[in-house]
């Protein structure tokens, strides 16, 4: 289960469907705009470096066209609703989807998981994260 709030530098496991944005809207109106799809299940493909200076070890998901689909939905609807996104290189076809390797462990080439919800995270005081909104992916 995603934690309510975390340290900044110690997400939990995650895949990010849409990268950081800014927005005027509450974190529910962000979550109504959100596709409602069934559970997504991934698989860990290859092992990667991502980042300016290829240090941040991430696990490259394989191929899916549900995440895929999930991801072009979302940001079409932010976009849609005037959401800045503003890193447009890893939008679309430049998406990437991975899980970076957190405290909490990593996902290991091979191995399976399932999303099961959208949370929106927001920054939070002291350097903190929190779940401002939670969209339960639901068959």
């Amino acid at each position: 289960m995603f934690p309510d709030r975390f340290p900044a530098a110690d997400w939990p496991l995650h895949v990010t469907i849409v990268p950081p944005f800014e927005t005027e809207l509450s974190a529910e109106g962000v979550a109504a705009l959100l596709p409602s799809v069934p559970p997504i299940p991934v698989t860990g493909g290859a092992r990667e470096r991502f980042g300016a200076h290829r240090t941040v070890p991430v696990t490259v998901l394989r191929a899916s066209p549900a995440l895929h689909a999930l991801h072009t939905a979302s940001v079409d609807a932010l976009e849609a609703a005037d959401v800045v996104l503003r890193d447009q290189h890893h939008l679309r076809d430049g998406y990437r989807p991975h899980v970076t390797d957190q405290r909490s462990g990593r996902l290991h080439p091979g191995e399976h998981a399932l999303l099961t919800a959208l949370c929106v995270v927001a920054r939070a005081p002291h350097s903190t994260r929190s779940v401002a909104a939670r969209v339960p992916l639901r068959p």
